[in-house]
């Protein structure tokens, strides 16, 4: 045979044995890809984060997830502290970064396990040489959610910073801020690559205070300016109605120290500057407190046997004359306050004093309003401007302490009480009616300056039907108190008309050891310089 039959045979042997061999090695790997393919079991080096499922079953890579904690992982959310301290919480699943357990294992498994034989005989080659995470690799990021929780933390961080540069708190002498206020800025694609990364290490808590900008200090010696003050007191308004002007604080900071601790501070800290602060003497909460805040005078009577049609009279103009406010100088007039006693107005008709006798009268018991209010204003030693008692004596008052009024609805002369603010300080007039115990009472307060009387007891008591006697806790335990009583001088007389009393009436002043130091006349004064005395005739 030739020597060129012979290579071609050789040739031609050669290329069968690589043709079957190739045929072998494709048989082969057909068989191992299908054999991977239909296997219950995971391919070898898999993971789930940094644990090792390969070659496990889906029950034991189930097992194995909750074994070494994967379910704990996947529902621990990631606490992220940013800026101020404000944090906002991430759901490692929700944010598509960490796989549930379910998902996990069904990853695990599916690794290498697709439908292309030749595919999972690649894949698994591959996972023999290199481990691989198929929690990593089946990620699906979902960003719109991260999204959403990064804004609510850049929300959560604006709140925290406020509407305010700053705040200054005069009584602790600090001026406080927020540094970086209207300046905070993050970078959202870098704030979620960092919570991205901590999810993806199993991470539980995160702090993020990246900004993307630097922060500029604040315009101190304009704030400075805003805040530089002298002190100013107090002031009532000069129109006699009492309204305060607040008070002014003096302040000042030094602006190099602020800068300073602005410098020293993080972004986000809330820094508070000492202030220079210098009380005024008068605050306006001291002005307001003067005001209305002792009881100068008071009077209770009673209405025990008072049909319903007086109490409601009593009720009545009581209302009417109750809350009223009086500044100094100005005059109080019953008949002006409380109104023609009318039906109309509400009143009813009641017994009443009616030209000497007694008889049924709309708004009857009026002047048992008037005479408490007077005898209120004795105590307070406030100025008596007109008034007259009535013709006869009264059940309820004692002598020379009752004041009459009434307003003739056919005309005639009418008669008022009248009394004038004669303080300093505007007054209040407190008036209400108790028919649980058949009583009213007016109370007036206003100011007790230095050199008044401070009343602990009004004494207005007398002998033939009620004693009244009203002690009060002393409102200055600093200062002396005094006792207040009014009594009366009696003359009888007789005349054409008949036999009554004549009265003055006396205001009296007792110190704490009991010496009476004032001993007055409240009755006015004739031109003669005599005293007008009260005249009463008996029933």
């Amino acid at each position: 045979m030739s020597k060129q039959k012979k290579a071609a045979r050789k040739d031609s042997t050669a290329l069968w044995v690589v043709i079957v061999v190739i045929i072998a090695i494709i048989s082969g790997g057909v068989f191992a890809g299908y054999k991977i393919t239909k296997s219950e079991k995971n391919l070898p080096n898999v993971y789930v984060g940094d644990i090792d499922v390969g070659k496990m079953t889906a029950a034991q890579t189930a097992e194995t997830l909750e074994q070494q904690g994967w379910e704990k992982r996947a529902a621990t959310p990631l606490k992220v502290t940013t800026i101020g301290g404000q944090s906002f919480e991430v759901d490692p699943v929700r944010s598509g970064v960490v796989l549930s357990p379910e998902a996990a294992a069904e990853a695990a498994h599916s690794y290498g396990h697709g439908t292309n034989i030749i595919e999972n005989l690649i894949t698994y080659v591959k996972a023999v040489f290199s481990p691989v995470d198929v929690n990593a690799v089946s990620q699906n990021i979902a960003d719109d959610y991260l999204n959403a929780c990064i804004d609510k933390g850049i929300e959560a961080v604006g709140d925290y910073m406020g509407e305010d540069e700053y705040t200054v708190d005069a009584k602790a002498a600090v001026m406080t801020m927020k540094k970086g206020w209207k300046q905070i800025e993050f970078d959202k694609e870098a704030f979620k690559a960092a919570i991205v990364s901590a999810l993806e290490k199993g991470g539980t808590e995160l702090s993020y205070t990246e900004l993307s900008k630097q922060l500029s200090s604040p315009d101190f010696d304009s704030i400075h300016k805003e805040l530089e003050r002298e002190p100013v007191d107090a002031y009532y308004s000069d129109d006699g109605r009492f309204e305060v002007t607040d008070e002014i604080v003096g302040c000042k900071f030094d602006v190099s120290q602020a800068e300073k601790i602005w410098d020293d501070a993080a972004p986000g800290d809330e820094i508070k500057i000492p202030l220079d602060i210098v009380w005024p003497e008068v605050t306006g909460e001291e002005l307001r407190g003067r005001l209305y805040r002792d009881l100068l005078g008071a009077m209770t009577t009673k209405y025990p046997n008072s049909g319903e049609n007086r109490r409601s009279n009593l009720r009545l103009a009581t209302s009417k004359i109750d809350g009223m406010i009086m500044y100094p100088g100005d005059v109080f007039s019953y008949n002006e306050v409380v109104g023609q006693r009318t039906e109309e107005a509400g009143f009813l008709p009641a017994p009443a004093y009616v030209d000497g006798d007694v008889k049924d009268e709309i708004g009857g018991g009026a002047c048992q309003v008037s005479s408490t209010l007077y005898s209120a204003t004795l105590f307070a030693f406030l100025e008596t401007v007109e008034r007259e008692c009535h013709y006869f004596p009264v059940n309820y008052m004692q002598m020379g302490t009752d004041a009459t009024v009434t307003i003739p609805e056919g005309g005639g002369r009418s008669i008022d009480f009248k009394f004038k603010n004669s303080r300093n300080y505007p007054i209040k007039l407190v008036g209400y009616c108790d028919n649980d115990e058949s009583t009213i009472t007016f109370e007036i307060w206003g100011t007790l300056e230095d050199d008044d009387y401070m009343p602990v007891e009004f004494d207005s008591s007398y002998s033939w039907v009620y004693d009244f006697d009203r002690f009060i806790d002393p409102a200055y335990p600093d200062r002396e108190g005094y006792k207040i009583k009014l009594t009366h001088e009696t003359y009888g007389f007789e005349d054409d008309i008949g036999a009554g009393y004549r009265t003055l009436t006396h205001r009296q002043v007792f110190d704490p050891d009991g010496n009476m130091i004032v001993d007055e006349i409240t009755n006015s004064k004739l031109s003669n310089g005599n005293y007008a005395m009260d005249t009463y005739y008996q029933h």
